[in-house]
């Protein structure tokens, strides 16, 4: 019974790897990116790119686990809720006002903890932001915005 109960699950497992998941990356337009608009300091920048773009921006490096189901349904999900909400690579379609909303959240949600996501940082420990860099963001951010 136990050897049929396995048997089962393993060609479960076998084909749910056969269901499709989005991990396109998008056409990027270098004028429309955060980078192109805004002036990044250095260690924000760096921030950005190492921590943040992987979910908020059009430029994801899938990992070798995004390719197996189920893990790679909750990746894509992920990314796709992340470039939804914020992504850096269309930063420049945003409106002014969404600009100014997302300038005060990206400090808001640094310094709550709500990013990087916890299950982003539990695969990725090196993506946790330090004080300093949390600091130098929000900095950027109150600077950047127009009130």
């Amino acid at each position: 019974m136990l050897k049929k109960i396995a048997l089962a699950a393993l060609i479960v497992l076998v084909a749910v790897q056969f269901i499709p998941v989005d991990r396109r990356n998008p056409q990027i337009d270098p004028s429309q990116t955060i980078e192109a608009r805004e002036k990044l300091p250095p260690q924000v920048e760096s921030v950005f790119r190492g921590t943040c773009a992987n979910c908020h921006s059009n430029q994801t490096q899938w990992p070798w686990y995004s390719y197996i189901a189920p893990v790679s349904w909750m990746i894509a999900s992920d990314v796709h809720q992340g470039r939804n909400k914020m992504n850096f690579s269309e930063w420049g379609r945003f409106s002014p006002e969404k600009r100014e909303d997302r300038l005060e959240e990206i400090c808001e949600q640094l310094t709550n903890g709500e990013m990087p996501d916890r299950k982003y940082v539990f695969l990725h420990r090196a993506a946790r932001p330090t004080r300093q860099q949390r600091d130098a963001i929000c900095r950027w951010a109150d600077d950047s915005r127009q009130y």
